[in-house]
């Protein structure tokens, strides 16, 4: 590595326990992106004014020592203290001076209450959780040592009472619990090895030049200021960004990241989402998770044992007294497993704030890691521009579906996306505030009014309570208050104000929904009414009346769900900022754009398609009734269609990512037509006809 200065050779040298670029002839230093802000008094404010730019910045006549491409120069914190930086790896080139002048300059800066607590000595995990970091986090440990007990008390109380009803041994509960829990937690980790690289091409790195030396830097003063050993690190060779953390404690952590993901981020954005990674290592996490998904997994497995011993002892003639106890505790083990399903669902979704919340201490910059989120988002919405979304098909081979492991790799999906740095689905709602997929950049205005559904719609907080993460809204917004405890603007600020109530809209989808089920039940409960004054029981009839009420209450549904209108033209940013939507009531309307890729990328049959339009990105949902022909269509056409312009009419639904159910396709003058609204209408009168007919059968 050459100095920018003096072209002579940069020598690696320890600077208060910092590793650097150091020129011995003409005394300049270089520093990886984030080194800064271990050798300077006060790096909140150096911090923040890089996130803005130097002052007066231009580039300059030097080439940045790691990639080679010309420098920027400007001021930093004083527009007399010019320096040199890369805008590509972010690093920084000091002369000779330059350093301790910006070290002084640093401490003449008033720091903020955060910054304070930080200098004083409080560990960044307590520091994470402070009130002046944006509001005071409920107590971590407190929080998930009740969680926990009330999770291990329900598994507990389970067997206590079987064990005493059923007269088997008391340490029998105790033992099963203990040796159940034991298992899974030690193989947890291997069995998640085993997956990932199996089934997802992730590799696991022998050296650490084979990641950004910005983040190998930043990860090892991480690990050293929290006393953890470096994180056992994979990558993924995906073009969809994400990364998560799993395995026991923090000294065997693992921390997976695709390489869209650090192709997609720069090195601070990077270095942000790692944090909150490591976030989740330092505080206990994995193992916490862990523990806490044993319960709903146990209760679980008891509540299907249960039904096959019922089932078994009715078989084999044993007492109703038996087969009805076994029968009831399993139908109590299926309620417990419903219930501490959503109690672990809240325990993740509050450690994710407590990651958002130390990533934004550890890189002294909130904002780092909410442009990171948002960047995601758009990788999770489509992979990315055409070339990547063909690069991608071209190594997608066969896909695992021909090997038989397709629900295998469902499975391993699902419990990875619990682990993940966002919810795809939920981040996908973000895509829509792009301006240009090779820039990458966003618009604030598109961005708050993609934020208004996941704020102010009823449907949100339904999803949300559903999720393993809280929704993208809700992180960006506190990682907003916490920029601004930090004495930063905010990456955007959420200030349009709710002009009605969305409550009955939501109560008007949630009717229409609930009809093809209520409408029945209300007519068979009438028919029961007035029959039970005859006395006399007509079975015809009475599934006449489920017909008759199903067939009406799903065509009403239908056509509620799949207004016909005029499908006015629109873009994707104004579709997204719609908050009287969702999975029930669409917006119908017409896309124009560019076909980018497929909806699961590499998968050489998925029928549904991202569209990219000049203002974002949309999920194309391609319906057919019969599966067969959606598999024959993504077989044979999809991938012709990538890179096409295409016009699209349909609904636009959100559930909570956002997507639009395609009625009509319009390629290169052909068109493609999705028959789903017109069998479901035939369904509908099919229902009635059959009702209406069985009402003629004399009883």
């Amino acid at each position: 590595m050459q100095c920018p200065g003096c072209g002579k050779e940069l020598k690696e040298v320890k600077q208060q326990g910092v590793p650097v670029r150091f020129c011995s002839s003409c005394k300049g230093v270089w520093l990886e992106d984030g080194k800064i802000n271990y050798l300077v008094q006060n790096p909140l404010p150096i911090s923040q004014k890089l996130s803005q730019g130097l002052i007066n910045e231009h580039e300059s006549s030097r080439n940045c020592p790691a990639c080679q491409k010309p420098m920027n120069t400007g001021g930093l914190l004083d527009s007399k203290l010019e320096v040199n930086r890369c805008p590509h790896c972010r690093g920084l080139f000091f002369d000779i001076g330059e350093l301790a002048e910006l070290d002084k300059l640093s401490a003449k800066v008033r720091m903020t209450p955060a910054e304070r607590l930080k200098m004083s000595g409080i560990s960044m995990a307590a520091l994470a959780a402070s009130e002046s970091l944006g509001g005071k986090l409920p107590s971590l440990f407190f929080r998930s040592a009740v969680v926990l007990m009330f999770l291990y008390g329900i598994v507990f109380a389970f067997f206590f009472a079987a064990v005493e009803i059923l007269k088997a041994p008391i340490g029998l509960a105790f033992l099963m619990v203990l040796v159940f829990a034991a298992l899974q937690f030690l193989i947890s980790p291997l069995v998640m090895d085993f997956m990932l690289t199996a089934f997802q091409g992730a590799r696991f790195i022998s050296s650490k030049s084979e990641l950004p030396p910005g983040l190998v830097s930043f990860v090892e003063q991480q690990c050293e200021a929290n006393k953890i050993p470096f994180p056992r690190m994979a990558v993924i060779e995906d073009g969809n960004p994400n990364a998560f953390t799993y395995g026991h404690t923090p000294k065997n952590a693992r921390i997976v990241v695709t390489r869209g993901l650090v192709t997609l981020l720069n090195g601070e954005e990077l270095n942000a989402v790692v944090a909150h990674e490591l976030g989740h290592a330092i505080h206990w996490d994995m193992l916490i998770m862990t523990a806490a998904m044993l319960v709903p997994t146990f209760l679980y497995m008891i509540y299907r044992l249960g039904f096959k011993l019922a089932s078994n002892s009715k078989a084999k003639k044993a007492t109703k007294k038996i087969s009805g106890q076994i029968l009831i505790f399993a139908i109590v083990a299926f309620i417990l497993y419903v219930v501490s399903e959503y109690v672990v669902l809240f325990l993740s979704r509050m450690r994710e704030y407590y990651a958002d919340r130390f990533s934004g201490v550890a890189t002294n910059n909130p904002n780092a890691l909410a442009r990171g989120l948002v960047k995601i988002a758009y990788g999770l919405a489509g992979a990315g521009a055409k070339e990547a979304a063909q690069e991608q098909e071209q190594k997608s081979g066969v896909g695992l579906g021909k090997f038989g492991f397709g629900r295998l790799f469902k499975q391993q999906q699902s419990s990875v996306r619990a682990l993940g740095i966002f919810n795809p689905g939920s981040a996908r709602a973000l895509a829509a505030v792009a301006v240009g997929s090779a820039t990458r950049r966003f618009s604030a205005e598109n961005l708050v009014g993609a934020m208004k559904w996941d704020l102010w719609s009823p449907w949100a907080g339904w999803y949300e309570f559903h999720s393993t993460h809280p929704l993208p809204a809700k992180r960006i917004q506190a990682l907003g208050r916490q920029a601004e405890a930090m004495g930063m603007e905010p990456l955007v600020k959420f200030d349009l104000e709710k002009t009605e109530s969305y409550w009955p809209s939501f109560l008007q989808d949630l009717f229409f929904y609930l009809l093809p089920v209520a409408l029945p039940a209300l007519l068979v409960a009438g028919y029961f009414a007035v029959d039970a004054a005859n006395k006399t029981i007509a079975g015809n009839h009475y599934l006449a009346m489920l017909g008759i009420g199903f067939g009406l209450g799903y065509l009403a549904r239908v056509l509620f769900s799949y207004r016909s209108g005029s499908f006015e033209p629109a873009q994707i940013s104004e579709l997204i900022q719609e908050v009287k939507v969702s999975a029930v009531r669409p917006v119908p309307a017409t896309l124009k754009g560019t076909v980018i890729g497929r909806g699961i990328p590499g998968l050489i049959w998925s029928e549904d398609m991202v569209l990219q339009d000049e203002t974002g990105f949309m999920f194309l949902d391609y319906r057919q009734p019969l599966r067969i022909v959606e598999f024959l269509f993504g077989l044979f056409r999809t991938k012709g269609l990538i890179g096409k312009e295409i016009i699209v009419k349909g609904w636009y639904r959100r559930a909570p990512a956002p997507w639009f159910e395609m009625k009509e396709l319009l390629v290169d003058g052909k068109k493609y037509t999705c028959y789903v609204f017109n069998v479901k209408l035939i369904v509908a009168f099919l229902a009635i006809a059959l009702g209406a007919a069985l009402l003629g059968v004399r009883p």
